[in-house]
């Protein structure tokens, strides 16, 4: 007679009081939106729900989608706050579809693997009640993607479906149609994401009143808080976030780069036709960036170069004094190139890097001396490879070399240092040039933030974005 296996289902870890709320919220709930601020342990209170769910039969498994490299995070924190048994779907096709056959009861996969194996997935799901958990959920912003599209066709199959992140509205209003359509198949904002997209337009196309438009985010707002959970950080005694703008102004040659090649995208633009501009609006962003690369460090598009940056000067001085201060520093740049120089510049304090290239377990060992050896002060990162999942409180410095104009990638990385486990006050640095690119990515983030904060209840501000990459908006910007 095969013994039977007693499993315990109680937390390893007791949970803070701010947890106990959506804990019990997100057992009661078959359709859960998790969106508290970063840092409050979204994570801890999964695991916690759905074990619950599990020992009551309400579910038999849960199946954690994440992002390729939060995988080993998600496996960790399941073994650090349950007695249950986390799997990793991974390797080939055949050893993935015996994976699912393993003894647990997390089975954690990332979006990719959705794709490959989307039919072995639904046919999994299909024999057990699942509960279907999508982690960082505005990947799937896009309803066009394939991953997206995937994911939609295991939404009925899900007994229980969960969305987590805490920028549901990564950059614009939009990003959460496809997000709640996952959850409810259209019940609360429909079936036509285009409706959607036109109704919540933040650039307001054919809107003529400010009054309209708060009018339209007050009526999403009022839908997101009523199907939603979310707290900001306000629920935890953390150290206050010191906001320092440290202006730069580009030396001589810098500047003259900067210039000639402003000049030449300004004159573009001044030629072109303005709906021909909108249509192709994303080849504008890219060769905006490529401002942010001269103002940040002009050899990463001039080979040549032989200058030091004006930024970088101006870094050195802030890293040294964080150094003497006995305390370590995150730096952030959006190129990888910067990471590399960065990183050897400031090997004398012990410097790592995190890029995307960079492979998982590799980019664990860079954490784990971050965070547990004095002798390595400075991390020099992608936020895009680096923004999510990880816990960084050894350090309570940021600075950011430069910036691109996704919001997600802004908050998440700050994030980092500022969470629960951080005991001394966290600055966040913007390292802005006078009189370039950097002072429009500036606005742009600030507005972003702001309507994001708006629609998921953090703040009562409101703002238009309206025209601003409308091609006036663009010549002003370019000095015309």
């Amino acid at each position: 007679m095969i013994k039977k296996i007693k499993f315990d289902y109680n937390p390893k870890t007791d949970p803070f009081s701010h947890q106990i709320e959506a804990i019990d919220y997100i057992k009661k709930n078959k359709i859960v939106a998790l969106f508290d601020e970063q840092g409050l342990g979204k994570t801890k209170i999964i695991i916690d729900a759905l074990s619950w769910n599990i020992k009551n039969k309400d579910i038999d498994k849960a199946l954690i989608v994440c992002k390729k490299h939060l995988i080993k995070t998600w496996f960790n924190e399941i073994l650090k706050h349950s007695h249950l048994y986390p799997v990793i779907i991974t390797g080939s096709k055949n050893l993935r579809g015996r994976s699912f056959l393993a003894l647990g009861q997390f089975y954690i996969v990332n979006y990719e693997l959705i794709i490959q194996d989307l039919e072995l997935i639904k046919l999994i799901l299909k024999n057990r009640k699942f509960a279907i958990v999508l982690d960082e959920a505005q990947k799937i912003k896009n309803p066009h993607s394939k991953t997206a599209k995937a994911i939609f066709n295991i939404k009925e199959l899900g007994v229980k479906k969960i969305i987590m992140t805490g920028t549901p509205d990564a950059n614009k209003p939009e990003d959460v149609w496809a997000q709640y359509y996952f959850l409810d198949n259209g019940k609360l904002f429909g079936t036509n994401f285009n409706a959607f997209k036109k109704r919540y337009d933040v650039k307001l196309k054919g809107l003529e009143s400010l009054d309209v438009y708060e009018n339209r985010l007050s009526e999403l707002r009022k839908k997101i808080n009523n199907n939603s959970i979310r707290r900001t950080k306000d629920v935890l005694e953390l150290p206050k976030k010191i906001y320092k703008d440290i202006k730069v102004r580009l030396n001589i040659r810098q500047e003259e780069i900067y210039n000639t090649a402003k000049d030449k995208l300004y004159y573009e633009i001044k030629n072109e036709d303005e709906e021909k501009i909108i249509k192709n609006i994303d080849n504008y962003l890219v060769k905006l960036l490529r401002l942010v690369q001269i103002a940040s460090n002009p050899q990463l598009i001039i080979e040549d170069y032989d200058e030091v940056p004006a930024k970088f000067l101006s870094l050195e001085k802030l890293v040294n004094e964080i150094i003497k201060n006995k305390e370590k520093v995150i730096i952030w740049t959006s190129f990888r190139k910067n990471i590399r120089v960065l990183r050897n510049k400031y090997k004398k304090y012990g410097s790592l890097m995190i890029f995307g290239d960079i492979n998982i377990d590799e980019r664990d060992r860079a954490v784990e001396k971050f965070m547990n050896d004095e002798n390595y002060r400075v991390l020099v990162a992608n936020p895009s490879a680096a923004k999510e999942g990880l816990t960084l409180t050894s350090a309570n410095n940021v600075i950011y070399l430069d910036r691109n104009f996704k919001l997600d990638d802004y908050l998440q990385s700050q994030d980092r240092i500022h969470r629960i486990g951080q005991d001394k006050k966290c600055n966040i640095i913007k390292l802005i040039a006078i009189d370039t690119i950097d002072e429009y990515v500036d606005e742009i983030l600030e507005k972003k933030e702001i309507i994001a904060k708006f629609i998921v209840g953090d703040t009562n501000e409101i703002i238009s974005l309206r025209n601003y990459l409308s091609k006036n908006r663009l010549i002003e910007i370019l000095g015309g």
